[in-house]
């Protein structure tokens, strides 16, 4: 903007050679990990405790997950300038879910008998939701 206000025109693929001699280059910014590390311990943790539990104790175990899906739309595609090894942090990556207009929210689980209905949600998952 500084350069175009005193009428002196500079080329994108200069601007870019410019970054990428400063060590800066144009990545497609990572997503966030959907575990973050005190997640994966505690995972690990639950496992270790139950190693050794009998097979009625998860035949009583429900394991569930949720998800979205874009009924419509693209996925737009973001670039960032980042140095090597920089690929997530924070301000280097983007957020896994987000929650708006355009999208449901997809509910399912599964048990040692098999797997459960999914169950389709529109709008923000609670425990009210749950409980039904």
């Amino acid at each position: 903007a500084s350069l175009a206000s005193v009428k002196v025109s500079v080329h994108d693929s200069t601007i870019r050679k410019r970054l990428g001699k400063n060590g800066l280059h144009g990545r497609v910014p990572r997503r966030k990990p959907l575990l973050s590390k005190n997640n994966i311990k505690a995972h690990l943790s639950f496992a270790r405790k139950h190693l050794d539990d009998p097979q009625d104790f998860w035949e009583n175990t429900l394991w569930t997950d949720e998800t979205k899906v874009e009924l419509f739309g693209r996925c737009v595609s973001h670039y960032v300038w980042c140095k090597s090894n920089t690929a997530f942090q924070k301000k280097n990556i983007i957020p896994t879910v987000k929650y708006g207009g355009g999208s449901l929210m997809v509910w399912g689980c599964f048990a040692a008998s098999g797997p459960g209905r999914l169950a389709v949600i529109n709008g923000t998952m609670n425990s009210e939701i749950q409980k039904s």
